[in-house]
Parts: structure tokens; sequence; C-alpha cells
């Protein structure tokens, strides 16, 4: 009996320690998360708002996605550090961390449906494009889509009939919203709906492409004037934007898909999983429900600097610059040191006020002496 205490003691033992380690291999995943979710996302917020060159209805577009990124990274990620480091034991807290969580994602989705749409209308409607998507129309999609997310986040926390609502099980130390109604909706609504959207558009988009990039070069053959080549280029640059905006699609679908299946079938089918070995388990848990979907924030500035030129080159310019203004305030302060330090030395060299004096004195006794007064001597 003392045997089988011991060893489910050290059982124990071990399984605490499985737990602490992963805790934390957790939290340190979430902190660089984090950390490159913010700078990357405020690298694309500035270099739209700088580079006069990014500045259009596409990008716009597109600096809403970094927004609703970098909302995730300075409201969504905190929350979960904290859990991760201690228990959320307030009600009120647990409410804001789902609302946030939703406003996110359902933003994310949103931004990516009107991206592709957007770019659907400059790839197939190329001459009518800046006609009808103007800079009021642009800013009227986003701000509908940061109209449409909150409400739906603000749906997510009413307790709805025949639901929880939201609960904090301080067994587990879990914050959820028991309403399965609800999620089945919103994922169908938020998610399905959109992704649907986001694969139509780009299939159309890249039928198009490829016929348009195809008759341009039949088209351009033997043909060097310069209207011609400035219409290459412009066909070459849209079909490379294209295909980095879908490389993003396919990120996000990579990341999030996975999750919004699992998580809707949880609702129905608890034990889904139950089939599979603990461990095999334990690495689908982790890696669908907390690293992919944490992490497909910080993906996009990293496929915008490495697939798109502009981006790039706009990102170089920001760091230089930050750079060049950091060794200008080195160089001041160093300059500023310096004129100190001379002057310093000079004062030093020179002596203090009372050996002005001093000397003011001597100089008059000698004067004094070599014009025949030899009344006044100094020892």
């Amino acid at each position: 009996m003392n045997n089988t205490t011991n060893n489910e003691t050290g059982l124990g033992n071990i399984n605490r320690q499985e737990d602490e380690l992963k805790r934390k291999l957790l939290l340190s995943f979430y902190v660089i998360v984090l950390f490159f979710t913010v700078v990357g996302n405020t690298l694309v917020c500035l270099a739209i708002y700088i580079d006069q060159r990014l500045r259009s209805p596409t990008n716009w577009f597109i600096a809403s996605l970094a927004v609703s990124d970098l909302f995730y990274g300075l409201a969504g990620l905190p929350f979960r550090i904290v859990v991760n480091v201690t228990a959320l034991t307030y009600l009120s807290l647990c409410y804001l961390w789902i609302w946030v969580d939703m406003v996110c994602a359902a933003a994310s989705m949103a931004n990516l449906a009107v991206i592709s749409v957007d770019r659907y209308l400059k790839i197939t409607k190329p001459f009518s494009y800046h006609k009808h998507m103007t800079k009021k129309r642009s800013f009227l999609a986003i701000g509908g889509v940061w109209l449409y997310a909150p409400i739906l986040a603000s749906f997510a926390i009413i307790k709805w009939p025949g639901a929880h609502g939201v609960i904090i099980d301080v067994s587990h130390d879990l914050c959820f919203n028991d309403n399965k109604v609800f999620y089945t909706v919103a994922n169908i609504v938020a998610f399905l709906s959109p992704l649907i959207v986001l694969i139509v558009s780009y299939s159309l988009i890249f039928r198009t492409a490829l016929s348009h990039f195809n008759k341009m070069k039949d088209m351009i053959v033997g043909s060097s004037s310069k209207e011609d080549r400035r219409k290459q280029r412009s066909i070459v640059r849209d079909f490379k934007a294209t295909k980095t905006l879908a490389i993003v699609l396919g990120t996000f679908t990579v990341c999030w898909l996975p999750f919004f299946i699992m998580f809707t079938i949880s609702y129905y089918n608890p034990n889904y999983l139950r089939h599979f070995p603990l461990k095999v388990q334990r690495a689908i848990y982790y890696l669908f429900f907390f690293i992919l979907p944490n992490l497909n924030s910080a993906c996009n500035p990293v496929i915008y600097a490495y697939f798109n030129i502009e981006y790039r080159r706009a990102f170089k310019k920001i760091m230089w610059s930050l750079c060049e203004d950091s060794s200008r305030d080195q160089t001041f302060r160093r300059r500023k040191s310096s004129l100190t330090s001379f002057f310093q030395a000079n004062l030093v060299r020179r002596g203090s006020p009372q050996d002005y004096i001093a000397d003011d004195k001597n100089h008059n006794d000698r004067k004094s002496f070599l014009n025949g007064n030899t009344e006044t001597t100094h020892v």
C-alpha cells in the first residue's frame, strides 16, 4: 500500500512538472508573438502613413487588417499571458476578454473579405476601378467593418435562452462562454461566409489575372512604346500584389479553419478526440487552439516584407530613419559632452575668480615699479 502511495505521489509530481513546463513554454510563446505582432503591424501602419505610394484603397484595407491584428496584440494576447500566470477570478474581465477576442477575429475576417472584393474589382475592371473605389467608399467600407465587429461581439456576451452564458470554471481556471447556438450561428456568419467570399473572389481573380497577363504579353510583343511598357508593368505589379494577398488568405485559412471546425464540434461532442492517444490529443489541442490562431496576427507583416517590394522598401526607410535619429542623438550628446569638457578644462587652467583678482593686483604693482614707485612691496 505504501508503494502504491509513493508511486501515485511520484506520478503526481511528474505531471505537475510537465504542466509547469508547458505553462512556461506557452508563456514564452505568447510573449514572443506579442512582440512581433505589435512591432510588425505598427510598421505596416507607419509604412502606409509615411509612404505616399502606399496610400491607395487596397493598402487602406490592409491598414485596417493591421489595426485589427495590432488590437489583438495589445488587448487580446495580454489576457492570455495574465491567465497563463494567474487565475482569472473576475467575471467582468472574463466578459471583456471574450468581447475583445470576438472583435479582433470578426474584424480580421471581414477585412480579408473586403480586401478580396477590392482585388477582384481591381483585376477584373482596371479602367473603372478608380471611378468606383473612391477614397470615400473605401473609408465607408472600413467603417462598416469596425461597426459590424463590435456589434457581433456584443451578441457574444449576451446570455441567450437555454445557454449558461459567460462563466468561470474555478476548478480548471477557465473562462469561457457556454453558448452553443450563438457560436454556431457566429461561425457561419463571421467565418464561413467570409471564407466563401474569399475563395470565390480569388478564384475569379486568378483566372482573370492570368488571362489579362497572357493577352498583354501577346499584344506587347513587337511593340516598344512607352504606354505599352507602362501597362505591362502595371499588370505585373497587380498580379504580384494579388499573389501576396492570396498568401495572406492561405495563411489565415491554415491558422483559423481547424480552430473553427474543432471549436464548433466541441459544443456538440466534447469527447470527439477521445479515439486518439492522450499525447496526440494534447498536441492537437495546443496546436490548433493556442499556437496557430495566435500566430496568425504576427504572420502578415512578415508576408508583406518578404513578398511585396513596396512594403519592403517602406520598412527599410522607417528602420533607416530610426537608426539615423538614434545616431544623430548620440552624436549630439557626444558633441555636447565634448564642449562641456572643453569649457571646464579652460576654467581649470585659468583658475578661479580670486586668481583673476590676484593677477590683476600683481600686474598693477609691476606697472607701479616700472614707473619708479617703490613704496609698495609684496612678499
